[in-house]
């Protein structure tokens, strides 16, 4: 059966294989005499309105202290991402940034939500769509809090969603997109990716070259105070004050930490939080491009949160308190101000599910027949 849509998808059932992505009305004579009338048969024709579906990403915070590269956490706070097949140009879309963390985002071919929708049609040698994109932009960029994480597994998932609506052989499974995840990013490290694309608390490491994740639920009881200077922290300036040798004392004092920090999450050993968030393999190094962080830091925990860090490479830091959410929220405001340093709060669950793609609409095929359906999570 050939699916065929005068403004989206054409997809020929016959011999499973992807027509042109944007047929126009005046291409309607060329397709109908090539491809619907193959040795004298004539297919069933199905008419699909135009496709658009959502991806919301939740933000993520990296390392949580000693995890340095390989601990991360979805948030509830979310960047949108709405895609409409539709446009003249597969190389060129047309790309809306709403909002003003946006501002600077890039609205060419090379928007990193787009690269990672395109890699995925290139993964699978399939010519790439011409798409409308529109992204609803909630968390600050540079700040640690993923961002850039966000637009990648969203540019991912939404093209694993239109490729599956095709042939769900095409599509790949959340842990297959790990890999394509973990290329697009800038810095090819899963601590952000795999809990923006995954949920929860993720543990991540490579073995023999594959990347290995794994999710477990983070608490309920916890939540993150999140305290984001004006100001954002250069990834890669922050990892060039890093040193290329750590001595045994440091290594050893992390490892112990990252297995202290999941234990007590696990059995609720809470008290101990503040002790297995302690860093010496990055965040003393860091502290060089944000020198009051110590302070914040120790106001957090003085508030009442178990333990608190830096967020990933920063500048946000992140506080895991279980009750006085708000005075903790309050006392890292407040001393950052007594140091100089402007910024707003935040207090988030952690997201447990991770990306998801919001259909608005269901197909039916049933002897040419289109059905709507409430839009749902899938």
């Amino acid at each position: 059966m050939l699916v065929f849509s005068m403004d989206t998808i054409c997809y020929n059932r016959a011999n499973s294989t992807l027509l042109p992505w944007y047929c126009g009305k005046q291409m309607y004579a060329s397709i109908y005499r090539r491809y619907y009338q193959q040795k004298g048969r004539l297919y069933p024709v199905v008419l699909v309105p135009p496709t658009s579906l959502t991806v919301l990403t939740p933000a993520t915070s990296a390392n949580l202290g000693p995890g340095y590269d390989s601990l991360g956490l979805a948030l509830q706070l979310y960047n949108r991402f709405d895609v409409e097949i539709g446009g003249l140009d597969p190389a060129i879309p047309q790309i809306e940034v709403q909002g003003e963390l946006g501002a600077d985002l890039s609205t060419g071919p090379d928007n990193l939500f787009f690269r990672a929708f395109c890699l995925l049609f290139e993964r699978r040698q399939l010519p790439v769509p011409a798409v409308k994109i529109r992204m609803t932009i909630a968390i600050p960029p540079g700040c640690g809090l993923g961002s850039s994480a966000t637009a990648v597994v969203g540019g991912l998932m939404a093209a694993n969603e239109l490729l599956g609506m095709q042939n769900p052989s095409l599509a790949y499974s959340k842990e297959e997109l790990l890999a394509p995840a973990v290329e697009a990013e800038s810095g090819n490290h899963p601590d952000n990716v795999a809990p923006a694309l995954l949920g929860g608390l993720v543990a991540t490491t490579v073995i023999d070259g594959k990347i290995e994740a794994i999710k477990t639920r983070f608490p309920e009881a916890l939540k993150a105070v999140i305290f984001t200077p004006s100001f954002p922290m250069d990834t890669v300036a922050g990892r060039k004050l890093l040193p290329a040798e750590y001595s045994k004392a440091d290594v050893t004092f992390n490892t112990g930490r990252v297995a202290l920090l999941l234990t007590a999450l696990q059995t609720g050993r809470y008290e101990v939080i503040g002790e297995a968030m302690r860093d010496r393999l990055h965040q003393p190094y860091r502290q060089a491009l944000f020198p009051t962080m110590p302070a914040i830091i120790e106001a957090a925990i003085t508030a009442g949160a178990y333990g608190a860090s830096l967020s990933g490479g920063g500048s946000s830091l992140i506080a895991l308190a279980s009750t006085n959410f708000h005075p903790i929220l309050q006392s890292m405001q407040e001393t950052a101000r007594s140091l100089g340093i402007d910024g707003h709060g935040m207090i988030l669950a952690a997201d447990q599910q991770g990306a998801r793609v919001i259909a608005p609409h269901k197909r039916s095929r049933k002897r040419g027949s289109y059905r709507g359906a409430p839009g749902t999570l899938v």
